[in-house]
């Protein structure tokens, strides 16, 4: 049912990948390459809705930073999530954002602390944008492989839906260990 609601409505679908970017990413991101490889989104459009979601939505999680004050009940929550990174994240801006994008629940909290930081933006913008280049072959590219590997066993398992989530849930669990890898590696 969802399926076919996004193929009949597949602006609504463009505006939600472009919407949910910025704060569901790795799903976003993985379920619409699983979706333009079942002919449900055009990959150009897809691409342009994530691209947009990435760059602006990241740019205002900085933003959005840097109006948090430290004392606030926003600002002690950040600050206890990134704390053991801030000496990275202002040594290594870079770096620490680069490691961060593939860091499972803790990226938009470390571009809140570096708009909160006020660390430069020319910086940050190294570190996101070659992230995020990266994040979007990887990401995107698991999302298309997987439903390259689905579609070979769709007559097996009858739904798209069915396959999408089996595939959500590896890339969630695929997720949280390489999450942990890169917590070591900061």
């Amino acid at each position: 049912m969802l399926l076919q609601y996004l193929i009949e409505y597949q602006t609504l679908g463009y505006i939600l990948i472009f919407l949910l970017t910025p704060v569901a990413g790795d799903i976003v991101l993985f379920t619409s390459g699983f979706l333009v490889y079942q002919g449900i989104f055009g990959w150009d459009k897809a691409l342009l809705a994530i691209l947009l979601g990435v760059a602006i939505g990241d740019n205002l999680w900085y933003v959005l930073g840097e109006t948090i004050k430290e004392n606030s009940r926003i600002g002690r929550f950040i600050k206890r999530l990134t704390e053991p990174f801030d000496e990275h994240l202002k040594n290594r801006t870079a770096r620490t954002i680069f490691f961060a994008k593939f860091t499972y629940g803790l990226y938009q909290p470390m571009l809140l602390k570096a708009g909160q930081l006020r660390l430069p933006f020319k910086e940050f913008l190294k570190g996101d944008i070659l992230a995020s280049i990266v994040w979007i072959i990887l990401v995107g590219g698991l999302g298309f492989v997987s439903g390259a590997s689905f579609y070979i066993i769709r007559r097996y398992l009858r739904y798209t839906e069915i396959s999408l989530l089996v595939a959500i849930v590896i890339f969630i669990l695929i997720s949280r260990l390489v999450a942990n890898i890169s917590k070591k590696e900061l």
